[in-house]
């Protein structure tokens, strides 16, 4: 990162600063053009062009051939703000296809199979766009709070579904933030974050998604059971400290990792062989945790 430093200038009742004209021959600007400056909690100004996201004409309906190159141009479609997408073939389209185009429509947010024959396929795109990031965050983490809940009870057909809209949530949260770090634009209309909040979000959330996948294959025994629960505690204050902003929560969180792991070796001494592994398997969920609570 360079560092420029400027002392300000009064003009009539304002003061001023130029810009670096490197910078500003980078981005093209000129007198009269736009730039956009957002005041940060610290005191501190970012400074950026002002990227204006094009104007987008979306089709209402579009109808697709029935064939073997469906499903990817399904998915083109629905991401590019398609709201209506109908499949159709002369023939009856097949159940594996259906059953493929199901699949890849249920990890799609806010996208359903409203209408379904034999010769026709309608699904509905109610737009990701619409969104908001933080909500998107919101979503996953919830999503496993619900998984570690899920597997405590023994309801592994909701810990599936939620496994599977944990994967759909990540996946378009990633399209949020990649978009706006690699062009500057908001992808929903109602996101507001800096460029390392992106990043911190995009770190936090993979952690999370770890985690979601460590407990989808994962087998709770007799052995390690009290420790789960001290496993889901720790996540479920992580949970809290982001959806409350708590930064004192959040390094008291910090802080609980080292406590948690001496508690899992003086445990270990007693365990059998399977819930040593699996203790083994809840240090790395501990570990994300601690992760987690750092980018809060």
């Amino acid at each position: 990162m360079d560092r420029t430093y400027r002392k300000l200038q009064k003009i009539g009742g304002s003061l001023v600063i130029s810009l670096p004209k490197k910078w500003t021959e980078n981005y093209g600007l000129i007198a009269g053009a736009s730039i956009a400056i957002d005041v940060r909690d610290d005191g501190t100004l970012t400074i950026m062009p002002k990227l204006e996201q094009p104007s987008e004409v979306l089709q209402d309906e579009i109808i697709l051939e029935a064939d073997q190159y469906v499903i990817w141009e399904l998915l083109k479609k629905s991401l590019s703000g398609v709201t209506s997408i109908v499949i159709t073939s002369d023939k009856e389209i097949n159940k594996t296809l259906k059953k493929n185009i199901r699949r890849y429509v249920n990890r799609l947010p806010n996208t359903e199979v409203i209408e379904e024959t034999k010769h026709k396929m309608t699904i509905q795109n109610f737009g990701y766009k619409k969104i908001p990031t933080k909500k998107l965050i919101q979503r996953l983490l919830y999503l496993v709070a619900n998984m570690f809940e899920d597997l405590r009870t023994g309801s592994l057909d909701d810990l599936h579904d939620n496994f599977e809209q944990l994967r759909k949530f990540y996946f378009i949260l990633v399209i949020h933030i990649r978009t706006y770090l690699r062009t500057g634009i908001y992808i929903s209309t109602t996101s507001d974050f800096t460029p390392l909040e992106a990043m911190d979000y995009r770190m936090l959330c993979e952690k999370n998604q770890e985690i979601g996948e460590i407990l989808e294959k994962f087998h709770i025994t007799e052995g390690v059971l009290d420790y789960y629960k001290e496993t889901e505690q720790y996540f479920t204050g992580i949970m809290k400290a982001f959806l409350n902003k708590d930064d004192k929560l959040a390094f008291l969180s910090w802080l609980k990792k080292d406590g948690l792991f001496r508690i899992a070796e003086k445990k270990m001494v007693n365990l059998e062989h399977d819930d040593r592994d699996n203790l083994n398997i809840l240090l790395r969920i501990v570990q994300n945790c601690k992760d987690m609570a750092a980018l809060i």
